[in-house]
C-alpha cells in the first residue's frame, strides 16, 4: 500500500499535544490509567482516550498481541494492516500502543504514532537496501522507547519509508504461512545514524535479471502495494512483465456490463506474480502462485485484503507460450461455450457464471466460423433455456422461460437461422415452468406440465414440425415418465413409463416398437448437475448416436434407438458413474466408501469391455476425461493428466504433482482433452496447458487464454470449453473470450519448443 503523503491532503486528528487526557487501561484492568505518549524528535505528544475514534496518518502493521521487550520482531503474525486515512476506535492504551476491537478483525494492536500528527510527514520511499550497526536498534516508531536489538532481525534491511532522519524498515516474519494464515511483514523503524550504508534497490526486481531473492520482493509487494497502486509504479518496482493478458472481468454485479483490464505475468522459476490492474491502470488484485509441498490447499488470502492472494499450486506453475490466434470473439458474459457448429457458423452460450447454476444473465449467439465476428444473439436473462439444432445445422430451436426485454417470463419456443439469427416461427406455450423441449430426426418435442403440484404428474406432449414449427400431434402423459431423446438424430420419439419404453413416430405419433425395462432401481445420474459422465458430446463432428447407452430399469443398456434391439448391459449401480469411451469401453468410477457416490473419500477407476463383457482392468483413484488414441488411454486420475495403456492398465506417464495420492483435485480440470498432433491440450486451473503427448512433459500455459470450472456447468464445459481438428483448435474462457487458433500454426509454434 502506498506511503506516499500530498501536502494538500494531510490529514490531522482532531486532539491536541497541550492537553492531557485519562485514559482506559488494558481491556482485561477496570481501573483507568493515564497515559501520556511522548515521542524523542516529535514536536509534541499524542494523548487519547476511550473510546476515541482516531484517523490513521500511514500503513501500519495491526498487532493481534501486546507488543514488549521480549517480543521476537520475526514472530509476530501480522495478518492486518491498517490502511492511510482509515478511521478507528480506540477502546484503550498500553504504554505505546492502542488497543482496537473489531467484529471482523478481532482484538488487534495499534503503534498510537501512526495517528499523531507526526505520522503524516513520513514519506514512503522507493526501496533502500540499508547496513545498520550491530550495536543499534529496531524502534516501534520513531523516538519510541519500545525497541529492540538489532540482533534480531540482522544488520541489513529494506527501508520503504522515512521520517526526518528515521527510516521505516521491512521487518519480515520468519514463518509466513501457518496455521491456515498469511503472516505479513511489520514496518519497524531505524535511525538514520544507526547505519553504516545505503544503496537504492535495483529496478526491475522481477525481470528475470534481479538477483533479489522471490521471498523478498513478496514482502515488498506486501508493503507497497494496495488496490490504486498505479502501473507505472509496479512496472519500476517489478520491471516489464513477461506476459500481458486481457484480465477477469472486474465488475462484481452480473447486471452491469463487463470491465476487463490488463493483467500482467512475472514468471519466476520458483513462484508466478501477477498483477490485475483496471483499464485505468490501477491496480485491482494480485496473486502469488507458489508450488505446493503438500496436501492441496486453497487459495488464501491476508488480513482483509481479499484481492490479494496465495495459490498454492499443486502442479508447478506454467510458463506462458506466445502463439496468436487466428481470431478472439469478446462476448459480453464471462463464459463462454461451443454448442454447436456448422462449416460456415459456431454456436455459443454465454453465461455470467452464477454459484450454484444461478445466473443474472445467460445467451445464445453465433459468430462467424472464419472471422470470429457476432452475427446475433439472444439473450435469456437469469431465466432457464435449451437449444437444439436439426440433423443440418441449419437451425437452431431454442425454449427460454423469460424475456429480458419486457423483464418477466415469457415462455418461447423459437426457430432460428444460424446465419443471420432470423426467427423463422415462434410458439408460446401457455405455462411458463414445467416444460421440456428436445427434438426428435425432423420434430421438436415439447413436454409440458399441467400442473406444478408435485402429487399432480399429468402433462402434455406435443411433436411440433421443425420447419414450421405447426403440430403434428399431442400425447397426454399420466404419472411418472422421461423423454430419453438425446436430439435431432433420434428416429423417434422415446418415452418411459410404466415400466415400459415406447417409441413414436414423430409425424404419426404411432407406435413404432416397445419394450419393457421394469422399474428402474436407482436415480438417472444424468439428472445430476455435477454429474460429468456418460457421453462427450462434439459440437464439431457429432457421433453417430443411433444406438447408445441408456439407464432402463436395473440396467444400463447399449439399445438400438431404431429397433429397440438391446447390444450390451451394464448392471446399474448406485455407487458407480461411469463415461463411454466408445461404443466398446466404459470408463468406470467405483466408489469405495461412504453411502452415496459423491460422498465417498476413496474411488477405484474400471475399464470395462462391453464387447467381452468383462473388467479389463482397476487402477487407484477416480479416472475421468478419457480421451481414446491409439493403444493409450489419456486421462485424468483425481484432476491429474495421465497416459493409460488400454491393454494393461499401467500408467505409461502422470503429470509431476506435489499432492498427496488421495488428494482429488478434479475441480481443477476445466475441459476435456484436445489432442493436437503431438500434444495434449487441457484447461487445468485457470490455464489451457500443453502437454508432450507421449511423456506428459508440460511445455507451459497458452497466452491470453484464461480459463477455469464453473458451477454446475460442467457438462457444458466438457463437452465445448475446448474443440479440436485437423485445421483449428477453439477455446472458451471464463472472461468472455471465444478463441481460434489455426491448428497447423499452432502446431509448428509448439514443436519450437520440443
Amino acid at each position: 500500500m502506498s506511503l506516499r503523503v500530498s501536502i494538500r491532503k494531510r490529514l490531522f486528528i482532531g486532539i491536541t499535544a497541550a492537553v492531557c487526557i485519562s485514559l482506559v487501561g488494558h481491556p482485561t484492568q477496570r481501573t483507568q490509567e493515564s497515559t501520556h505518549v511522548v515521542f524523542a524528535d516529535a514536536a509534541g505528544a499524542v494523548s487519547l482516550t476511550s473510546g476515541q475514534r482516531v484517523t490513521i496518518q500511514q500503513k501500519a502493521a495491526l498487532f493481534p498481541n501486546a507488543l514488549s521487550k521480549n517480543s521476537h520482531l520475526t514472530n509476530l503474525k501480522v495478518s492486518y494492516y491498517g490502511a492511510k486515512g482509515e478511521k478507528l476506535r480506540i477502546t484503550s492504551v498500553k504504554g505505546e500502543l492502542a488497543f482496537i476491537q473489531s467484529d471482523s478483525r478481532g482484538d488487534l494492536w495499534l503503534p498510537t504514532w501512526y495517528v499523531s500528527k507526526e505520522a503524516v510527514q513520513a514519506k514512503e520511499i522507493f526501496p533502500l537496501s540499508l547496513q545498520l550497526r550491530s550495536s543499534g536498534s529496531i524502534y516501534l516508531a520513531p523516538g519510541s522507547v519500545m525497541k529492540w536489538p538489532v540482533s534480531q532481525t540482522g544488520t541489513s534491511l529494506i527501508a520503504v519509508a522515512q521520517w526526518k532522519d528515521w527510516y521505516g524498515v521491512m521487518v519480515a516474519p520468519s514463518k509466513w504461512k501457518e496455521d491456515y494464515r498469511i503472516y505479513r511483514p511489520a514496518i519497524m523503524w531505524v535511525k538514520g545514524k544507526d547505519t553504516t550504508a545505503k544503496k537504492a534497490m535495483p529496478d526491475g526486481l522481477l525481470d528475470g535479471n534481479s538477483e533479489v531473492t522471490t521471498d523478498v520482493v513478496r514482502n515488498l509487494t506486501e508493503l507497497l502495494f494496495m488496490k490504486g497502486t498505479p502501473s507505472s509504479y509496479v512496472k519500476k518496482l517489478l520491471g516489464e512483465p513477461q506476459a500481458r493478458e486481457t484480465s477477469r472481468n472486474q465488475e462484481e454485479s452480473s447486471n452491469k456490463p463487463m470491465i476487463l483490464g490488463e493483467t500482467w505475468r512475472y514468471e519466476q522459476r520458483d513462484a508466478h506474480y501477477t498483477v490485475t490492474f483496471s483499464p485505468s491502470g490501477k491496480l485491482t488484485s494480485s496473486e502469488w502462485t507458489i508450488p505446493a509441498t503438500g496436501s492441496f490447499e486453497r487459495s488464501y488470502s491476508p488480513g482483509d485484503d481479499y484481492e490479494f492472494t496465495y495459490r498454492f499450486a499443486p502442479v508447478p506453475p506454467q510458463k506462458t507460450i506466445e502463439a496468436g490466434p487466428d481470431w478472439r470473439n469478446q462476448g459480453n458474459l464471462n463464459f463462454t461455450f461451443l454448442l454447436e457448429a456448422n462449416e460456415d457458423v459456431l454456436l455459443l452460450k454465454g453465461d455470467d457464471g452464477g454459484y450454484s447454476g444461478m445466473h443474472d444473465n445467460s445467451s445464445l449467439y453465433a459468430i462467424d466460423r472464419s472471422t470470429g465476428k457476432k452475427l446475433w444473439q439472444e439473450d435469456a436473462g437469469f431465466g432457464w433455456y435449451t437449444a437444439v439444432t436439426d440433423k443440418e445445422r441449419e437451425h437452431v430451436t431454442m425454449y427460454s422461460a423469460y424475456n429480458p426485454e419486457v423483464k418477466d417470463y415469457a415462455a418461447r419456443v423459437r426457430h432460428i437461422r444460424l446465419s443471420d439469427g432470423e426467427v423463422i416461427w415462434e410458439v408460446k406455450p401457455k405455462n411458463e415452468f414445467g416444460l421440456t423441449m428436445t427434438a426428435a430426426a425432423d420434430a421438436i418435442i415439447l413436454d409440458e406440465a399441467l400442473s406444478m403440484n408435485k402429487t399432480k404428474t399429468e402433462s402434455v406432449l406435443s411433436v411440433l414440425d421443425q420447419e414450421t414449427g405447426k403440430l403434428r400431434w399431442k400425447k397426454t402423459l399420466s404419472g411418472e415418465h422421461r423423454l430419453l431423446n438425446a436430439g435431432s438424430g433420434d428416429p423417434y420419439v422415446l418415452v418411459e413409463q410404466n415400466g415400459q419404453l415406447t417409441a413414436y413416430n414423430p409425424v404419426t405419433g404411432k407406435a413404432a416398437w416397445n419394450v419393457k425395462v421394469g422399474k428402474r432401481i436407482m436415480d438417472d445420474p444424468s439428472q445430476d448437475p455435477y454429474y460429468i459422465g456418460g457421453y462427450r458430446y462434439n459440437p464439431l463432428s457429432p457421433a453417430d448416436m443411433t444406438t447408445r447407452w441408456m439407464l432402463l430399469g436395473k440396467e444400463w443398456v447399449l439399445l438400438n434407438t431404431e429397433t429397440g434391439a438391446r447390444e450390451a448391459v451394464y448392471p446399474a449401480r448406485e455407487m458407480e458413474r461411469f463415461e463411454v469411451l466408445n461404443e466398446r469401453y466404459l470408463l468406470v468410477q467405483r466408489a469405495l466408501n461412504g453411502e452415496y457416490f459423491n460422498g465417498a473419500t476413496a474411488y477405484e477407476s474400471v475399464l470395462y469391455d462391453s464387447l467381452e463383457d468383462k473388467e479389463i482392468w482397476i487402477v487407484r483413484g477416480k479416472a475421468a476425461r478419457g480421451a481414446i488414441e491409439g493403444e493409450r488411454i489419456y486421462l485424468t486420475l483425481n484432476g491429474i493428466p495421465a497416459a493409460i495403456d488400454i491393454e494393461s492398465g499401467s500408467i505409461i506417464w502422470k503429470m509431476g504433482t506435489s499432492s498427496k495420492a488421495g488428494d482429488d483435485l478434479s475441480h481443477l480440470v476445466g475441459s476435456s482433452y484436445g489432442i493436437l498432433d503431438s500434444y495434449l491440450l487441457v484447461s487445468l486451473g485457470s490455464d489451457l496447458v500443453v502437454l508432450n503427448k507421449e511423456d506428459g512433459r508440460s511445455l507451459g500455459r497458452l497466452h491470453n487464454v484464461v480459463t477455469g470450472s464453473v458451477d454446475l456447468r460442467e457438462v457444458y464445459a466438457k463437452n465445448g470449453a475446448l474443440n479440436v481438428t485437423e485445421r483449428e483448435v477453439l477455446v472458451g474462457t471464463v472472461n468472455g473470450a471465444f478463441i481460434r487458433y489455426d491448428a497447423r500454426a499452432l502446431k509448428e509454434r509448439l514443436d519450437e519448443l520440443l
